[in-house]
Formats: structure tokens, sequence, C-alpha cells
């Protein structure tokens, strides 16, 4: 982890205190390996990326938290490693087709200046370390990571029978609300919360609030 990893890592364990916070960065993302090959961007791949990370901490069993990329990541556990979650809270995302598009797709192919413009531009103040950190982006990677092959014909039967409690939340004006807020309609075990006056990159932003209400879900 870089300094301002440990930083961000130590802000969430101050707010999420009751939990032993591990940040993953996804393969394409921070210091982790990049690519420039769709296929090498599979929810199925990536699940298993994070399965490898909690191998190699000896972490039988977690709580799985991710928002946008992350919750599609989360979607592709439910297909690959189910036995291993015992909680999960998905952000921002759907399982039902590959999400390339939106603001932020169109604005990562533009590159880091037009990705933190999107991100300022939603009201967001961002540190100075966090708006070099996005400036130092590989954007052109992030990208790919957005336009993996399309495998909901195996994650979507594997999200229907997920047993584990699962929380979905979604601000009301992202622009795949209407399909994150779709999700607990094909799973009891979901619970839904809108973020109301909240776009993508504002539920993002909102750290406190997600957290507050991650947290009373986990501790439940």
């Amino acid at each position: 982890m870089s300094g301002e990893d440990w930083k961000r890592l130590n802000y969430v364990k101050k707010i999420a205190h009751n939990f032993l916070v591990i940040l993953i960065d996804a393969r394409g993302h921070g210091l982790s390996d990049k690519s420039y090959d769709p296929n090498d961007y599979r929810l199925s791949t990536r699940a298993m990326d994070v399965v490898t990370v909690m191998d190699h901490m000896g972490i039988d069993k977690t709580h799985y938290w991710g928002f946008s990329m992350g919750a599609s990541i989360g979607y592709g556990l439910m297909l690959k490693a189910p036995n291993r979650i015992d909680r999960m809270v998905l952000g921002g995302q759907q399982p039902y087709e590959v999400s390339a598009g939106g603001p932020i797709h169109e604005a990562l192919k533009q590159g880091p200046q037009a990705f933190l413009k999107l991100i300022e531009s939603s009201g967001v103040v961002l540190a100075p370390e966090r708006r070099d950190e996005i400036l130092a982006m590989d954007t052109e990677a992030v990208s790919t990571a957005t336009t993996y092959p399309d495998e909901s014909d195996v994650i979507l039967p594997a999200m229907r029978n997920f047993n584990r409690p699962t929380l979905i939340y979604s601000g009301d004006l992202d622009h795949n609300y209407e399909l994150i807020s779709s999700v607990p309609k094909d799973n009891p075990k979901f619970e839904m919360v809108s973020l109301k006056g909240l776009d993508h990159i504002g539920s993002w932003a909102s750290v406190t609030k997600v957290t507050n209400i991650a947290t009373e879900f986990l501790n439940r």
C-alpha cells in the first residue's frame, strides 16, 4: 500500500471501528497490474482476485463491501465464492448487463483531467493528494476495466440463489438507478436503500452517510 492508501485505510477504520477493513487495489487500478485487454477484467476473474487476497491473509469468510466496479465484483463473488461471504454491501451497480457507458465511462475515455472534472462538477471537494492520485490514474486501463465481457447469463442465477444477507444502495439520481433498484426483487434476502438527491458520484462521496448505513446493516 502507498502512504495515501494507509491514510484512507486509517480513516475508514476510524468510522468503521468494529471491523478490520482491508482495501484492495483491483486489477487495472492503483498499484495493481494494468491490462488493456477487456478479457482480463471478467467479473469471475476479478472475484477470484479477492479470494486470492483472502487466502493469502488466511481469511476464511468475510463481509464484502463494494461500490460501482467493486459492487460488480461482488456479484462475481456470488458466482465464484458464495461460501466465503458472510454479508454483502453493494452500491451503485447492477448485475443485469455490462455497464459500459454513462458519464464515468465517457470521462475515463477522455483522460484523467476529464475524470477529475466530472468528479468536481458534482460538488465533491477533494484533498490535494486525492486530486494528484486521480490525475496519475491510468484511465485507459480503468476504462478497459469497464468493458469486460458480459457474464450475466451465469451471474444472474447465482445472484438469485445467493443466501447471505445483502444490502443494495444507490443514489436515486444514478443513471443505473432503475436497474439497481430492481435487484432486491430477484432475491428476498436483499434490502434496498435509496439515497435521495444523489447521483453516482454523490453516493461515492457521501462516505459518512453510507458508512453509517452499511455498519448498521453489518452489525445486526
